[in-house]
């Protein structure tokens, strides 16, 4: 078994239609474009589609398996209520009875949150009935998504306490953490800085990570900490929040996550300067989630699209933090450089491995759990190097499916989603280091993708 240390929702996600424009030029990728439905907040019409585009019938499980994709697009969503499945709710007086904390449920306001709804309640159905006193009741669950979800809750019979992580993986990154502040504020060379950026791919990376999903406890602060600690050396946290919950999470690989945003652009390179440049991206990234992140917060108020709330998660105050300590205690800007150049040859592989190499090229699916699937792969899954080495997250369709469980129980739910996967003809992909760095090395060169099977 893997040890623990010492032993990457917001619109609804899920999208019918992937559909491919005509690439600009020859050799270019084509950009997957989802098509959105154009929904009314006043008249709360909803536009389900089939694989085709077009209007199907209602069966049981398709009309529930269409109900995942149901959509309200940023601009008719009122700020102030929030959309589930294409309805709109007023769910100010839940906010302090939320058990997830105020953070988790006000993320979802001002925006269609279906993803958020569907993707951090797994081991019961309350969150419908809650639902269901505020408005109208929530459409029948993806029969697809049930079925694995009542696997782990055999699985995992009591719930969030044996799911959250694990008092020895906090000690041991809280330890490394410590020594990374120590190199970058302190220290503070170039050499160190380096260093720190390596800690900061495979430590703070997670120690962020897992907090922004809620994983490091039932208290709320405790996951707020975590994040805002783990991601301080590269940016404000809430950057990250937005970036990777509401964006990435909700809409992996379609036009509206922030991941690929630039994918279509890099495809117009030849692949020898895409070569040449890597040490440039690798340093880029960095800056481009950290740093360029606060032109997104404060002046654009959008992160790829999806709206900022300034009044959630302490953002103005935690931006101001984050400034003074940079600017009057960090390090010179070459040590900056180093930081994010070693941070970044380690972070962009390994977060972007999982998905990069399917996009924009995975199939089609109703279900918003069989399009995670679809979107993602699993990688290296048996390796504790790797494991340590991609900050926990080898199992990104585990992850996906069930973002609020602690990255120790992916090793078991992945057997019983890949059950479940066979049962009903789901491609689900697992895949050596090898074959899944090939296909990244391939993906960004040639700028297409490789068969994984």
């Amino acid at each position: 078994p893997r040890m623990a240390l010492a032993g990457r929702p917001s619109a609804l996600v899920g999208r019918s239609v992937g559909q491919l424009e005509p690439p600009d030029h020859a050799g270019a990728m084509p950009r997957k474009t989802a098509r959105k439905a154009s929904l009314s907040p006043d008249s709360c019409a909803s536009e389900s589609t089939n694989g085709s585009g077009r209007g199907s019938p209602a069966s049981s499980i398709a009309a529930s398996e269409e109900a995942v994709l149901t959509i309200v697009t940023q601009d008719k969503c009122n700020p102030n209520l929030w959309y589930i499945h294409g309805k709109p709710y007023d769910l100010h007086e839940f906010v302090p009875k939320h058990p997830g904390g105020q953070l988790a449920i006000l993320s979802g306001r001002g925006r269609d949150c279906t993803a958020l709804f569907e993707s951090y309640h797994p081991w019961n159905d309350r969150h419908r009935k809650v639902l269901k006193a505020f408005g109208p009741e929530a459409p029948a669950a993806d029969p697809f998504y049930e079925e694995i979800k009542a696997k782990v809750r055999e699985a995992y019979p009591s719930g969030n306490k044996e799911t959250k992580m694990r008092l020895r993986t906090i000690f041991g990154l809280s330890s490394m953490w410590c020594l990374m502040i120590y190199l970058m504020f302190f220290v503070r060379t170039p050499l160190a800085c380096a260093a720190a950026g390596c800690i900061m791919a495979t430590v703070g990376t997670r120690l962020a990570h897992e907090g922004g999903h809620y994983q490091l406890s039932h208290k709320e602060w405790v996951n707020r900490l975590a994040l805002f600690l783990g991601y301080f050396p590269t940016g404000p946290s809430m950057a990250w929040h937005y970036r990777h919950v509401i964006s990435h999470h909700a809409h992996t690989n379609q036009e509206e996550d922030v991941d690929v945003q630039y994918i279509w652009m890099a495809d117009m390179l030849p692949g020898w300067f895409k070569v040449l440049s890597i040490p440039v991206v690798a340093a880029g990234a960095l800056f481009e989630i950290g740093p360029k992140q606060l032109l997104d917060l404060l002046v654009l108020r959008h992160v790829g699209g999806h709206r900022v709330d300034w009044r959630i998660g302490q953002l103005l105050p935690e931006i101001a933090v984050w400034l003074f300590v940079h600017l009057y205690f960090g390090p010179p800007l070459l040590s900056y450089v180093c930081f994010w150049f070693a941070a970044g040859l380690i972070f962009v592989p390994c977060s972007q491995v999982a998905h990069a190499i399917l996009f924009p090229d995975a199939q089609q699916h109703k279900s918003w759990a069989k399009m995670q699937i679809a979107e993602s792969c699993d990688f290296a899954s048996d390796s504790n190097f790797w494991y340590h080495m991609a900050f926990g997250l080898t199992t990104q369709i585990e992850h996906h499916l069930f973002p609020g469980i602690g990255h120790h129980c992916y090793d078991r739910i992945r057997l019983l989603t890949r059950e479940v996967c066979q049962k009903h003809g789901v491609q689900h992909f697992d895949v050596s280091a090898k074959k899944a760095f090939g296909a990244l090395w391939s993906r960004w060169v040639l700028g297409h993708t490789v068969p994984l099977a």
